[in-house]
């Protein structure tokens, strides 16, 4: 008696493990990228201890989205992603409460050798 179902074939497996991407593949610009943007990230994060103004302005958001404003309008430019990554991978909730932005984001400033 045959069955109706779906066979299994025998023929040839894919090779594991696949082969590793090269290095100039677009994997690689966004490594570079990402790379880039923490760079940026610390560049904007290592003002905040000796500009009050600045501390005092972040106290005032919530979010990765309005952080990333204030670096603009600073002139250091980065993606709330890159700082939502680092928040991540510091244990760090995503939003901060009122008036605790600044303590959160030199937390993860001083964990920055471990990040890059």
């Amino acid at each position: 008696m045959r069955s109706s179902g779906a066979s299994v074939s025998s023929g040839p497996r894919e090779h594991w493990p696949p082969a590793p991407i090269p290095a100039n593949t677009t994997v690689g610009y966004v490594a570079v990228a990402v790379a880039e943007h923490h760079q940026a990230v610390f560049e904007f994060l290592s003002q905040i201890q000796s500009d009050p103004g600045l501390r005092a302005q972040l106290n005032e958001v919530c979010t990765a989205d309005e952080v990333s404003a204030i670096a603009a309008a600073r002139g250091v430019s980065f993606p709330a992603a890159a700082l939502l990554e680092l928040f991540e991978r510091c244990n760090e909730a995503p939003i901060a409460r009122s008036g605790l932005m600044d303590e959160k984001l030199i937390r993860v400033y001083l964990r920055r050798e471990s990040l890059l």
